[in-house]
């Protein structure tokens, strides 16, 4: 099915409330997210990468601080959807 057509089919359907986009850093998550937002005049929730303190040795060390990285995204995302309640 082409995109076309599978954007035709999600416009005749009510959006659904929530939509997760979830992927390694770097592969165009928020370049999607945007998008979507877009097609469906929707509100974004993204990660706030500046306030993550292990980013920035992530980039010259992955291996090492990747759990971290995670977590912390993992964390910042928890208290996001605490402030939606």
């Amino acid at each position: 099915m082409s995109t076309e057509a599978s954007l035709d089919i999600l416009k005749t359907h009510s959006p659904p409330r929530f939509l997760v986009i979830e992927g390694p850093i770097g592969v165009g998550k928020t370049s999607l997210v945007r998008r979507l937002a877009e097609t469906f005049s929707s509100e974004m929730l993204l990660e706030n990468p500046d306030d993550n303190p292990f980013l920035k040795t992530f980039y010259k060390d992955r291996r090492t601080t990747a759990f971290q990285t995670q977590l912390y995204f993992l964390f910042q995302r928890s208290r996001q959807l605490e402030g939606l309640r």
